[in-house]
Order: C-alpha cells, then structure tokens, then sequence
C-alpha cells in the first residue's frame, strides 16, 4: 500500500512537473512573439537631409606662395595679381534638412613650406552682389588643437562657420602672404582648403 502511495505520488509529481513546463514554454513563446511584434512596428526613416561641396577652377583645392618676400597688409590684399589668391565655392544643397551647418579651413603643406606659422597671415572674403569683403583675418596660421564638433580635423585652421537654411552658394576667396614683420627675406608656403557640412 505505501509503494502504491509512494508510486502515485511519483506520477503526480511528474505530471505536474510536465504541466509547469508547458505553462512556462507557452508564457515564454507567447512573449516573444508580442516582443516581435513591438519591434516590428519601429519604423526607421534614413534622410540625406542635404549636401555640402567645395568647387574651385583651379588644378589644386588651395593655395602656393613661392618666392614669397615681406608685403604689407594693403598691398596684399589689394593684390588681383593671378596666383596670389584662390577663388572657391561652396555649394549648398537641402533635400530634407531644416538647416546646414559647414566649416572651411585651411590644413598647411609641411613639406613645400618654408615659412613659419607665425609669419605667415591668411586672409579670408566673401562675396556679396559682385563685391569681396572680409571675413576672417589676416591672421597667422593657428592649428586646431583638437577635432571640432563638426568634424573639421585636428592641426587644421579654421577660417570659417556658417549655416543656411535654404539652399544657396557662397563664394570666397583667399589670399595668404608673408607679413612685412618678419626677418625673412623670402620663402614659400601652402596650404589646401577644406570643407565639412552637417545637415540637421
């Protein structure tokens, strides 16, 4: 009778244990189809949002100075002499963006040039109705110590930050001379220029 009892109690036991898993793989199973199916209504919308280019009529994205002798600020900046300056675009481009936020900077050749930093001045205009005005400097050559939020490199200068709202292209042109306080009697110096763009 006890082996009866104990042998009863067994199966029950086993039954039980069998049921609690069905249950469980039932729970679990329903579980994961509704988490599939939440996931499935997550909807991901990929945009352009718009495009910034660089544009110049030149062979090179930059400027050379060679043979460059000490000249005053005025002088150089009057100077329409071809090769003492560079004339770029940039082309602004929405497609879905509200706004475009670009960057221009300038990064040094190290290895064509001869000129320091410091003796060196970069000087920046823009455009408007036919007529070139200042934008940035003169300044001398000050690289970024670190990468910009907007992504413009490190050891680059920044010479410019903008933003449109529709699209539009702005045309500039740079100049870069050897300043007329340094020791130096002649020398060269290059520089390429570059731009980066975010679409928000």
């Amino acid at each position: 009778m006890e082996k009866k009892n104990k042998k009863e109690l067994s199966t029950k036991f086993w039954i039980l244990l069998i049921v609690v898993c069905l249950i469980l793989i039932v729970v679990i199973a329903l579980g994961f189809i509704k988490f599939t199916k939440d996931n499935q209504k997550v909807i991901t919308k990929t945009k352009s949002g718009g495009t910034v280019s660089l544009k110049y009529t030149s062979n090179v994205n930059g400027l050379s100075i060679v043979g460059a002798i000490p000249t005053a600020e005025a002088i150089a900046i009057a100077d329409m002499t071809e090769g003492k300056y560079f004339d770029f675009s940039v082309n602004i481009d929405f497609d879905s963006a509200k706004e475009i936020e670009y960057e221009v900077s300038v990064l040094k050749d190290d290895t064509n040039s001869t000129i320091s930093n410091d003796d060196i001045r970069i000087y920046l205009e823009k455009e408007d109705k036919g007529t070139y005005s200042k934008k940035f400097g003169p300044e001398k050559y000050t690289p970024l110590q670190a990468k910009t939020s907007l992504g413009t490199k490190k050891g680059s200068m920044l010479i410019i930050k903008d933003k449109a709202t529709k699209s539009r292209t702005d045309h500039y042109r740079l100049r870069m001379w050897l300043s007329d306080t340094s020791l130096l009697e002649t020398g060269n110096y290059s520089v390429t220029v570059e731009v980066i763009g975010k679409a928000k």
